[in-house]
């Protein structure tokens, strides 16, 4: 249009409004901005439990962990779908079942720019992430043709905290999932519920050490870890004030000049609610992740590790005893 334009003599129309258009187009692409999707670990596997009872081959979510990743990992590694997608409606699957299937269904169609990271939230072992992969291999996203989302674990209570690195660990050494990601991986913290789970002391001890230990294991095997801190607007929930000084407290090695964090609730608009007050917190951000890289961070020590641990399991308990035990609260 705009060649065709200049050719036939209205290159002021041409330089107009549609130049804007086209530069515009250049620098956003189609959809401005990709959109994530989170689900919660414990939908997949009935979605999972569904086919393969429906398949005949049992109830999947009665199979131990090394069952449903050996079943996983075989069929990720075939060319065969679980199931003509065509036929989903005659299965005969719960509303909820059908919900979370056709949520991949809906991906497929739209193109690898309008998606990012597929989130799990819940997420407690390495089949959550492999399932999730086969579910969008169903409908023909794969790392191959390059429409597979990036499927990001969410480790959300102490125990997943604490967990979380034999977790990644196990993914990490598998050949097909390390091709499959191309060695890079996506960790998603979470804040808010952790908090709840333990009081916020214990959680920001466990977020700290569960850090640590997933960028060793990473390292060990050869993949670019990208953490996605998932704060809320209020302390209890993540939230800082002091944003520069937050991001450069996060643990040595872990941002590396890649950094990922939720804004949500009253936070967009106190942050991004207004032109200039929204280029400043984004100059705050680039600033501390550039910063952080030349920081000489202090590794704690051994005694203060201890401390550490003792006061986060003794505020634990407290809390604990408080929300779960206490009848007055």
């Amino acid at each position: 249009m705009y060649n065709s334009l200049v050719e036939t003599g209205f290159e002021l129309v041409a330089d107009g409004l549609l130049i804007d258009v086209i530069r515009r187009l250049k620098v956003f692409g189609m959809t401005l901005v990709k959109l994530d999707i989170r689900e919660e670990s414990t939908r997949h596997t009935i979605a999972m439990d569904a086919i393969t009872r429906h398949l005949g081959l049992g109830s999947y979510q009665e199979w131990d962990e090394e069952a449903r990743l050996n079943f996983l990992q075989s069929e990720l590694a075939g060319k065969r779908p679980l199931f003509r997608t065509r036929d989903l409606e005659s299965f005969g699957f719960d509303p909820d079942t059908l919900k979370t299937l056709k949520v991949f269904e809906m991906a497929s169609e739209l193109g690898p720019d309008s998606l990012g990271a597929y989130v799990i939230s819940q997420a407690r072992t390495a089949s959550d992430v492999l399932a999730v992969m086969l579910l969008q291999k169903q409908y023909g996203m794969t790392a191959a043709n390059g429409k597979m989302m990036r499927v990001a674990p969410l480790f959300e209570t102490l125990n997943d905290l604490t967990n979380a690195p034999d977790v990644i660990d196990k993914l990490f050494s598998m050949p097909l999932y390390v091709g499959a990601v191309k060695s890079k991986q996506e960790v998603m913290v979470g804040y808010s519920d952790s908090a709840k789970d333990a009081g916020r002391l214990a959680a920001c001890w466990a977020q700290y050490t569960s850090q640590e230990k997933m960028v060793k294991v990473a390292a060990k095997h050869g993949v670019e870890l990208t953490f996605f801190h998932g704060k809320g607007g209020t302390v209890g929930r993540g939230g800082n004030p002091a944003l520069y000084r937050a991001i450069l407290s996060h643990p040595p090695n872990t941002i590396n000049g890649r950094f990922r964090v939720t804004e949500q609730g009253e936070m967009i608009t106190q942050n991004f609610g207004n032109p200039a007050i929204a280029e400043r917190t984004l100059d705050i951000y680039t600033a501390a992740v550039l910063r952080e890289a030349f920081v000489e961070h202090i590794e704690p020590k051994e005694e203060w590790r201890e401390q550490m641990q003792r006061v986060s399991d003794v505020s634990c308990a407290g809390y604990r005893q408080l929300v779960r035990e206490e009848p007055r609260f």
